[in-house]
């Protein structure tokens, strides 16, 4: 098959019917942030997404899209358990059966196979303390470039919804400084953001972004870099951040990372 160094893909439906309703039966859904229906993720993301739904950048995403590798198959009489795999991380996911289908027709069950890469459709639960991929389709992947489609796609997916935030983040700015006296301070913190990031988190990114190594720079050797001006609980915290918002993601292990404009 090819390299797991591969790059991953996903993509976007339009249709709001597309998989039915992504949220739990008669649970309210959320009006306070932007929702996007369906968005192309890697694994990491959703293994650091909170309890809810997943969030980049101020917009919760309902359904995901993962391209991964397939590493294991475990198949019960209700559900088959994959365990996937793409450069980010490792997770479990789930495709329930259904018993009439596949009585009528054999081909409800996904015809994949270990090694096989698949994109997935899904929304990410946690079970017993761990993230869970909740699939909802399986398809399998015969071309490569769809493959390297879909990273490019989380990649630009994430880029739009920083622009769509900032974009909100300015007119809502603009509508409460009219309201605000001319020598007020209120906002300034945020000013000295750049790309969503403020300054010491910038500073780590900046780190990571200026590697040339295939392999990204080190957690270690960026440390030394910044330990002067940072405790490593604050680092720590600053990496784990940046994945979550896929502004990062680890290479050969946990210990080394690149940005993700760095393709």
């Amino acid at each position: 098959m090819w390299n797991d160094q591969s790059v991953v893909g996903g993509g976007f439906f339009n249709s709001t019917n597309q998989f039915g309703n992504a949220n739990t039966p008669n649970q309210p859904q959320k009006t306070s942030r932007r929702t996007s229906r369906t968005a192309p993720i890697v694994i990491r993301q959703a293994l650091h997404s909170g309890d809810g739904d997943i969030t980049i950048w101020g917009t919760e995403i309902m359904i995901v899209s993962i391209v991964a590798r397939v590493r294991n198959i475990r198949m019960q009489s209700t559900k088959i358990t994959y365990t996937i795999q793409d450069i980010t991380g490792r997770m479990r996911a789930v495709f329930w059966l259904d018993q009439e289908a596949m009585e009528e027709d054999d081909k409800s069950t996904p015809k994949v196979q270990v090694n096989d890469y698949v994109q997935i459709y899904g929304n990410v639960k946690t079970n017993k303390g761990k993230k869970v991929l909740m699939a909802f389709k399986i398809i399998p992947i015969t071309d490569v470039n769809a493959i390297t489609f879909h990273y490019l796609q989380c990649i630009n997916n994430r880029l739009k919804m920083e622009a769509d935030s900032k974009k909100t983040k300015v007119n809502g700015n603009t509508t409460s400084s009219a309201a605000m006296p001319a020598n007020s301070m209120v906002g300034m913190a945020d000013s000295t953001s750049v790309n969503g990031l403020n300054p010491r988190q910038m500073m780590v990114f900046n780190l990571i972004r200026a590697s040339t190594l295939e392999q990204g720079i080190s957690k270690q050797d960026m440390y030394v870099t910044v330990k002067d001006r940072m405790s490593q609980m604050e680092f720590e915290n600053i990496l784990e951040w940046m994945c979550g918002e896929g502004h990062i993601y680890s290479t050969i292990d946990e210990e080394h990372f690149r940005a993700t404009d760095a393709f």
